[in-house]
């Protein structure tokens, strides 16, 4: 997995870690950049920088997810808390991690979280979330579903279905 897509990846378990039951992000890839906002109703405490090695309201050796999302994305991160709950944005070079939304998403929703991303690549919109996956019983956790997880991300990139 690319640097970029690893940072997503990141991103969604600092939210899972921080008690977060509902994830959104959105991923906007174009010009050469990525820009990732995710948004979670998880709780966080902001009394100290976020982003340095080892702050971490986790226990002890924690603390390493959002400082290494500062590092990989150049200081181009925020963290801020508003009314529906915690924000997340970075923006990083594009590495080619979402060009096969399959590898970059499968291990995001290998979770039970409500989980929705969304990407907006070529002027297009391509939305995939939790609620979708398990009505088209894609939910990536076992064999058959993994291989309907490929073909409805596969569908969803041509047009051929809407998140």
């Amino acid at each position: 997995m690319h640097d970029t897509a690893a940072l997503l990846l990141e991103s969604v378990e600092n939210s899972i870690e921080a008690g977060a039951r509902h994830i959104n992000a959105l991923v906007e890839i174009g010009s050469g950049k990525i820009g990732v906002r995710v948004e979670d109703d998880g709780e966080y405490n902001l009394l100290s920088d976020p982003f340095e090695d080892g702050s971490t309201t986790k226990g002890e050796g924690r603390g390493r997810g959002l400082h290494i999302i500062k590092e990989r994305s150049e200081g181009r991160c925020r963290l801020t808390r508003g009314w529906a709950g915690t924000v997340l944005e970075f923006s990083a070079s594009d590495d080619g991690s979402f060009d096969d939304l399959y590898e970059a998403l499968l291990p995001v929703f290998c979770r039970e979280e409500s989980i929705t991303i969304t990407i907006k690549k070529d002027g297009r919109d391509i939305s995939v979330s939790r609620k979708l996956l398990e009505e088209r019983d894609a939910v990536p956790d076992r064999a058959g579903c993994i291989k309907r997880f490929r073909e409805l991300l596969s569908d969803l990139e041509k047009g051929e279905i809407y998140g």
